[in-house]
C-alpha cells in the first residue's frame, strides 16, 4: 500500500497526500457544495476560528483532564478531550502565505498526538453511538500526524456515525488512496446512495477519478520487481489528473476542474 510507512521511501509520497487531502476537501467537495450537508470538511473543525491561540485551551484542558481522572469510564469527559487537543493543536498550526496550507509545528503535533491518544482511550471504551464531532476531531489530527490507519479509523467511526455522502465519500477517498480498493468501493457505492440528484453524480464521478487512479498504481506496483515496490522513487502520483502539480490546475481551483 502507497502508506506503508515500514518502507522508509514511501514517505515522501505520504507527504504529498496529507499535504493535499485538507486542500481536496476544501477546495473540491465543499466546492462542489457536497459539505454543506454538515460532512467531513478537516478545515471546517481546524480552522473554524483562526483567533483561537493555544492559551485560550489551557484552562479547559485542565479541567478536561480532571474530568477524565475522576470519571475514567466516561465517554463524554474523554471525547471533550479530545475535541479541546484537536482545537488547541489547530490554534497552533502555521499557514504558508503562498498555497494557504497549515503546516505542523513541533506544538501542534504534540497537541494532535495527545489528542489521538484521548481518541484511542475513548474507543476502548466502546461507546454505544461514537459522537460525530469527536470523530472528525480524530480525523482531522491523524490526518496533520499523517497516519492514514488513524485517519482511516476515525473517518469510518464518523461515516457510521453520520452516514451522509460527504462522510462516506471522505472515507471512500482515504480507502481508495491506501489501494483498499475493495473496501473504497463499498463506501463510494454508500456515498451515493447517500446523495441526491446532481449531488450523487458529482460524488460519483470524483470517486471514480479516484478509484481508476487506485486501480492504475496498484497495477503498475505490481508490475515492479519485490525490491523496488517499497521505493518512492518508483510511486506515481497517486493524485493523477487531480494532482496539484497536474497541468492546468492551480490552487485556487482545489487542483479540481470546476463542473
Amino acid at each position: 500500500m502507497i502508506f506503508d510507512l515500514s518502507s522508509p521511501g514511501r514517505k515522501n509520497v505520504v507527504r504529498v497526500v496529507f499535504g493535499f487531502l485538507a486542500f481536496l476537501f476544501a477546495g473540491s467537495f465543499i466546492f462542489l457544495g457536497i459539505g454543506t450537508e454538515g460532512g467531513f470538511n478537516p478545515l471546517d473543525s481546524l480552522f473554524g476560528d483562526n483567533n483561537s491561540t493555544s492559551g485560550a485551551f489551557e484552562q479547559q484542558i485542565e479541567d478536561a483532564e480532571e474530568s477524565v481522572e475522576k470519571n475514567p469510564d466516561d465517554p463524554k469527559a474523554i471525547s471533550e478531550l479530545v475535541l479541546l487537543r484537536t482545537q488547541s493543536g489547530a490554534s497552533q498550526l502555521e499557514v504558508d502565505e503562498a498555497t494557504q496550507q497549515p503546516t505542523l509545528t513541533e506544538e501542534s503535533r504534540a497537541e494532535f498526538e495527545k489528542a489521538a491518544t484521548a481518541w484511542q482511550d475513548y474507543l476502548a471504551l466502546e461507546p454505544k453511538e461514537v459522537d460525530a464531532a469527536t470523530a472528525r476531531a480524530a480525523a482531522s489530527a491523524y490526518q496533520f500526524l499523517e497516519d492514514i490507519n488513524g485517519l482511516i479509523e476515525a473517518a469510518q467511526a464518523l461515516a457510521e456515525s453520520e452516514p451522509s455522502g460527504t462522510n462516506l465519500g471522505a472515507l471512500a477517498t482515504y480507502l481508495y488512496l491506501d489501494l483498499q480498493i475493495e473496501k473504497a468501493d463499498k463506501a463510494r457505492d454508500k456515498a451515493i446512495a447517500a446523495s441526491n440528484g446532481e449531488t450523487a453524480k458529482l460524488v460519483e464521478q470524483q470517486l471514480e477519478q479516484f478509484r481508476k487512479n487506485a486501480i492504475k498504481e496498484e497495477k503498475r506496483i505490481a508490475k515492479l520487481p519485490k525490491s523496488e515496490q517499497g521505493s518512492s522513487a518508483e510511486l506515481s502520483d497517486p493524485f493523477g489528473e487531480l494532482s496539484p502539480t497536474a497541468p492546468g490546475t492551480t490552487p485556487e481551483q482545489g487542483a479540481v476542474p470546476a463542473p
